[in-house]
């Protein structure tokens, strides 16, 4: 009785194991927004940021910018939440673990934004404290394994199986985040657009920049660097949106210069330039835009690295 029991139990639980395979291998990108950053091979070109990167920067477009050249790819969008992805020693392990590390001529794009390098004040980052532990990716030991069991056991609470019904936002094979939910009229725009103001505002009081995180971008490039291009990035923001981030962190800017300066990586600020992208909330590219600045992007990376090569050679 007993064994036909176990017999019973282990039939279930194989045919239950059987859907949920079936469900992460085909829909994984619709229920979860980071399940597929975990399922595909180690990355040979990275895109590594917070939510601006994840859904602004199209990793099949600079594919496309770099095809047939002398450079590492495909590309892969290894971006989170502003919730997950803050610059430290943990996201930076995550990043080594997700790197083909046989790779010596990849393109490294490091979205950075103040709050990517802030510390709350519940957290001392000097004494190993970080509000991240314990999200992915920094939960994860395997982070290129198809299907990800590890993912599911670890990570259940951010799966959200009734999104397969409706489908308004997914996260492709290549780690970016397709959002389709887009603003109907200039109302909404304009509410949208406030709601993401009063959640920078509600705690930005608490926090200031860590010289501990600041260090660990420090590390980080330095460790790209051994594998090809590094390049330091700040998204296109609305105005309203970058007048915030100006004022309570004014250090910012001067910060980055400092950091590409000493590390001799390109820094590319899209908010001084001419051209303006339009966002759905003021926070985040669309996906119309966001092709229209991938490529923007790419081509200034290749023009720096042209840049470089031409510096370069007329010294030797």
């Amino acid at each position: 009785m007993v064994k036909k029991l176990i017999i019973k139990l282990g039939v279930f639980g194989l045919i239950c194991l059987g859907i949920v395979t079936f469900i992460l291998v085909n829909y994984g990108g619709y229920i979860d927004y980071f399940y597929e950053k975990f399922t595909s091979p180690n990355a040979k070109s990275l895109i590594i940021g917070d939510s601006r990167s994840f859904q602004g920067i199209q990793p099949v477009v600079l594919d496309e910018v770099f095809e047939g050249k002398e450079y590492d790819t495909p590309f892969l969008n290894y971006s989170f939440t502003i919730a997950q992805s803050i610059i430290g020693p943990l996201y930076n392990q995550s990043i080594y673990r997700k790197l083909d590390t046989s790779t010596d001529n990849g393109i490294y794009v490091i979205c950075i934004s103040p709050e990517m390098l802030v510390q709350h004040e519940d957290y001392d980052n000097a004494s190993g404290e970080y509000r991240e532990a314990g999200q992915p990716p920094h939960n994860m030991r395997f982070v290129s394994v198809n299907p990800n069991y590890e993912y599911l056991i670890k990570n259940f609470s951010f799966f959200h199986f009734r999104t397969l019904f409706r489908k308004k936002a997914r996260v492709h094979k290549n780690g970016w985040l397709e959002e389709t939910n887009l603003p109907r009229d200039t109302k909404v725009f304009e509410e949208w657009k406030q709601a993401q103001i009063d959640i920078f505002l509600k705690d930005v009081e608490k926090y200031e920049l860590s010289p501990t995180r600041i260090q660990s971008l420090n590390d980080l490039i330095t460790e790209l660097d051994k594998h090809g291009h590094v390049f330091l990035t700040r998204m296109p923001i609305s105005k309203e949106f970058l007048k915030y981030e100006d004022k309570y962190f004014p250090e910012f800017d001067h910060t980055i210069d400092s950091i590409a300066n000493l590390k001799k990586v390109a820094y590319f600020d899209f908010n001084k330039g001419d051209i303006v992208y339009k966002t759905y909330d003021g926070h985040h590219v669309d996906k119309f835009a966001g092709k229209e600045f991938t490529k923007v992007l790419g081509d200034s990376i290749l023009q720096s690295i042209k840049r470089e090569r031409i510096i370069k050679n007329s010294m030797e």
